[in-house]
């Protein structure tokens, strides 16, 4: 190892001892290094109520109800999306900028990498990471990124959560019942991403572009069903925001080719089949957004509405799932009363929506979902507060929204959550 690389090797371990000392750093090749994260662990309380009986009817895209809830009462520790990151920048003359970013997850609680259903260990980098150039004209970036439409929505998050936590809007708001390739609230890899400059008047756009493969989730990879198959997931997102004193207005649309996500809304009912696995079906799923963020001296009120649709062509049986549509809202109030005490109440909704199959009927009778979230918070000062969070996730009969962590839901089973945690920004 050369002096340059071990001097580089202990300026970053003097960092992660104490980064209030020595966040900023200057690397061997002359560019400027910050190296930051975020830890917000938590003691948290889940528990179930309310499943559809057996016998009670649903949706055509619900499971059987089994009458039983599937939610295990527990105290857990969870660490949600604590991570750390390094950014880099270098001038390269004539105002254009080199940039990159590194940034993970951190498993806080339990300090073990764990291996996924399928054995294989998580990457590093799992977060928003990239490469890139900034200048005048804007920015552009290669890497593993969040798309327009997240980062132009969802202003206020809660209490500074964003995603990752079961307060988060995202798993009601931004994609439909238990369906995870359903969600808009991605973030994307083998990303190119372009953001403008912010306009005379406060105007600013962001257009995204990622390419997927064929084992992505919601679909089969093209050699194990047909070598021939058309199947090409990939990911179009871009969102224009406009800001101005106290007003902020965002508008966005995203869609998502061959990532089935209306198959995976089908549980299992038996008049609705999920078209992943056919070679000659592909899919695009559509949603456009808008939000609104207008501030009152130190309280904040957000409302964001969006619609989505997906849709899957080229399936010839009667029972096969064709297209689904529902509308979802968001009503945030974030209040400041010091420059210590604060607290956030959220409501969301989204609605049963409507459905359609190749031939048969289609109902979405009890696929509506609401959720309630109360939090407040306590800051020693800007890094270090101590929170509580408080959210009921009430299913439809036919509806398996889920917020938590790890666990599943069953037809119709309401979510009760609370914690007790401490987040420490650096």
């Amino acid at each position: 190892m050369s002096l340059n690389r071990k001097a580089m090797v202990l300026a970053v371990g003097a960092a992660l001892a104490a980064p209030s000392a020595y966040a900023q750093l200057k690397s061997p090749a002359g560019s400027d290094w910050e190296f930051y994260g975020k830890f917000y662990p938590e003691f948290t309380t889940t528990s179930g109520s309310g499943a559809t009986s057996v016998g009670d009817p649903v949706s055509t895209l619900a499971r059987t109800p089994s009458g039983a809830n599937a939610i295990i009462h527990r105290w857990e520790m969870q660490v949600n999306n604590t991570y750390f990151g390094f950014r880099a920048n270098k001038n390269l003359g004539g105002g254009l900028k080199g940039i990159a970013q590194l940034e993970q997850s951190v498993a806080l609680d339990e300090g073990v990498v764990q291996a996924n259903s399928a054995g294989n260990i998580p990457s590093f980098a799992n977060r928003d990471s990239f490469v890139g150039l900034a200048a005048d004209w804007g920015t552009v970036r290669l890497g593993n990124m969040d798309t327009p439409f997240k980062k132009y929505g969802d202003v206020l998050g809660f209490l500074g959560i964003s995603s990752g936590n079961f307060v988060s809007p995202n798993n009601v708001i931004r994609r439909v019942s238990n369906s995870g390739p359903s969600g808009f609230n991605l973030r994307r890899a083998n990303a190119l991403d372009f953001a403008s400059p912010t306009f005379p008047g406060g105007v600013q756009v962001g257009v995204q572009y990622s390419i997927g493969n064929p084992t992505e989730s919601g679909t089969v990879a093209n050699s194990a069903i047909d070598p021939a198959a058309n199947r090409n997931p990939r990911v179009v997102s871009m969102a224009v925001k406009w800001e101005q004193g106290p007003l902020y207005l965002a508008a966005a649309a995203e869609k998502h080719f061959d990532l089935f996500g209306g198959s995976g809304l089908t549980g299992g009912g038996s008049a609705a089949t999920s078209n992943a696995a056919n070679s000659g079906v592909n899919s695009k799923d559509t949603a456009v957004q808008l939000t609104a963020v207008y501030k009152i001296g130190n309280h904040s009120i957000e409302l964001d509405a969006n619609t989505k649709q997906y849709r899957e062509d080229g399936a010839t049986a009667a029972t096969a799932f064709q297209e689904y549509k529902n509308k979802a809202y968001e009503a945030v109030w974030e209040a400041r009363w010091s420059s210590q005490w604060r607290t956030t109440l959220s409501y969301i909704k989204a609605t049963a929506g409507s459905c359609s199959l190749v031939t048969n009927p289609c109902s979405t009778s009890g696929m509506e979902a609401t959720q309630i979230n109360a939090g407040v918070t306590y800051s020693f000062d800007p890094s270090m507060s101590v929170f509580a969070l408080y959210s009921r996730l009430k299913n439809g009969s036919s509806a398996r929204y889920n917020n938590t962590a790890v666990q599943s839901v069953n037809d119709g089973e309401d979510i009760t959550q609370a914690a007790l945690g401490f987040s420490y920004t650096f």
